[in-house]
């Protein structure tokens, strides 16, 4: 075989892979920023033209580094819980309202009471202010015009395959992390239109992670440097690709990604016992047999890259490795400051969008150093309580693996493995979404089973064991967090500061 390109977009960014016609080896990579707009406090967009334009620049630069590159086949990837309308003339119908908005909360809370229990039987889900379902809720309210000219609903990878094809289908695992998905059939849940107000009509049709949609258009080729007629496969939220570019097949492999999130995956059963009603997900897995379990961490590779911001904002210049290096020297524990990584509200355990992050703990003896370190303990913190989540289902975890951007900080990686006691290992490669996203094109095309692809990849990566000597003190430490983060929580959801 040719090779394959897999394309993620991403919360930041869009990354494009060419992995080798043995699906072995990733060839090389290319990313793209784009930008995120706030127009309101709690409001959270992008623009699908932006996405498309960043694709076309990254694939060009992927053509440059591999001058010979012809793609066997496409696969996909993208952030979930974020939104495209088309009209009737497929024009995009306003900006794109991403995963981390919060502008939904009120409806998220209406559409719990009336449908929660209806969801949580046949969806396996509570439904959040993340979730699209909340967000075509608070269309219907506060912008009805907008939602009656649709007449087609894509997830952010499906709107990259459209462009790419004018295909017009997704797969299961974004409207599993939507709220919207009935497990026990594999379609869309009956009902959630006229709970959330709108045309059922604009659900596009559910196809496999491995499954051709359509083939490259003409004008497509022109913009992306690709050839007319490449093959391009579904894909699969970031969820689902990530747990295929980390090796999350088989139970008992915890996947952990920090991204702009933090992602906490294992693989399960389709029919494993599943409990709503600590921030968890279950996720379609791009293995049918399967399914994805996910733990959220909302600020997690977002949190150290705040703090560089912050630290720097004074003017004097300071790269992120020298930000990092100021927490040598820094024992377990932070000096007993503590970090909530509640940036943008929080996800597991506790879903509570209003949440905010802050530092506790603090004397006048605290520098940047305890601030560095308590920011990679925070999120370390929440990682756990997402791993206890799945313990106390009955998950057993015999591997534990790390990738994306932040786990290229060698103190964060032993954090988490001294949080978890557990030994950790970094994958070589790192960007798992657009990995997984090749992975599925791979098999969509050649008909290779997806979990031997997945597992045929080389694993190797620097491994961290858990230091003994301060397993002590990071008990503590946990303790001083978890207080933190409940008396915030509790702050969060007290009616008098909303």
């Amino acid at each position: 075989m040719r090779p394959t390109i897999g394309i993620d977009i991403g919360t930041s960014a869009v990354k494009v892979l060419a992995l080798d016609g043995d699906g072995r080896t990733v060839l090389a990579e290319a990313s793209r920023p784009y930008a995120t707009l706030t127009p309101k406090p709690g409001w959270v967009e992008q623009s699908p033209d932006a996405w498309w334009d960043a694709t076309c620049a990254a694939l060009a630069e992927l053509h440059e580094l591999v001058p010979s590159l012809d793609a066997e086949a496409i696969g996909l990837s993208g952030q979930v819980n974020g939104l495209v309308l088309l009209d009737a003339q497929d024009r995009v119908l306003g900006n794109s309202i991403i995963w981390l908005d919060a502008r939904a909360s009120a409806q998220a809370e209406r559409l719990q009471e009336q449908i929660g229990e209806r969801l949580a039987e046949k969806a396996a889900t509570d439904v959040g202010a993340i979730s699209v379902l909340a967000k075509l809720a608070w269309l219907a309210e506060c912008e009805p015009e907008r939602l009656a000219n649709a007449r087609t609903l894509l997830f952010v990878k499906d709107y990259i395959a459209w462009r790419l094809t004018g295909a017009k289908a997704t797969d299961a695992s974004d409207p599993t992390a939507a709220g919207m998905l009935d497990i026990t059939t594999g379609d869309w849940l009956d009902g959630i239109a006229q709970a959330a107000g709108f045309d059922p009509a604009i659900l596009p049709p559910i196809t496999a992670s491995t499954d051709i949609v359509g083939a490259v258009t003409a004008k497509a080729a022109a913009a992306t440097g690709l050839r007319e007629g490449t093959p391009v496969a579904c894909g699969g939220g970031d969820v689902a690709a990530l747990a295929v570019g980390c090796g999350v097949m088989e139970p008992g492999v915890l996947g952990i990604t920090l991204g702009t999130a933090g992602h906490v995956v294992m693989s399960m059963g389709a029919g494993a016992r599943f409990e709503t009603g600590q921030g968890l997900w279950r996720v379609a897995h791009a293995d049918t047999a399967r399914a994805v379990w996910l733990g959220l961490v909302m600020s997690g590779g977002l949190s150290l890259s705040w703090l560089h911001r912050m630290l720097g904002s004074a003017g004097s210049p300071l790269d992120f490795n020298q930000m990092v290096a100021l927490a040598d020297g820094v024992e377990p524990g932070a000096g007993g400051v503590s970090f909530v990584p509640f940036l943008e509200g929080s996800a597991t355990p506790y879903v509570t969008p209003g949440a905010r992050g802050q530092f506790a703990g603090m004397s006048s003896s605290a520098d940047a150093g305890h601030l560095v370190k308590a920011v990679m303990e925070g999120v370390a913190f929440n990682v756990r309580q997402c791993v206890d989540v799945f313990s106390s289902l009955g998950a057993e975890i015999s591997e534990v693996r790390i990738a994306e951007g932040g786990a290229r900080v060698d103190k964060w990686c032993q954090a988490i493995a001294d949080v978890l006691g557990k030994p950790v290992t970094r994958l070589d490669f790192l960007n798992t979404s657009s990995l997984g996203a090749a992975l599925m094109a791979h098999a969509g095309v050649s008909g290779a089973d997806l979990s031997e692809l997945a597992g045929g990849l080389a694993r190797g990566g620097q491994n961290f064991q858990p230091r003994q000597e301060y397993e002590a003190a990071y008990a503590d430490a946990y303790q001083r967090y978890l207080a933190a983060a409940e008396t915030e929580i509790a702050r969060a959801n007290d009616p008098r500061v909303r």
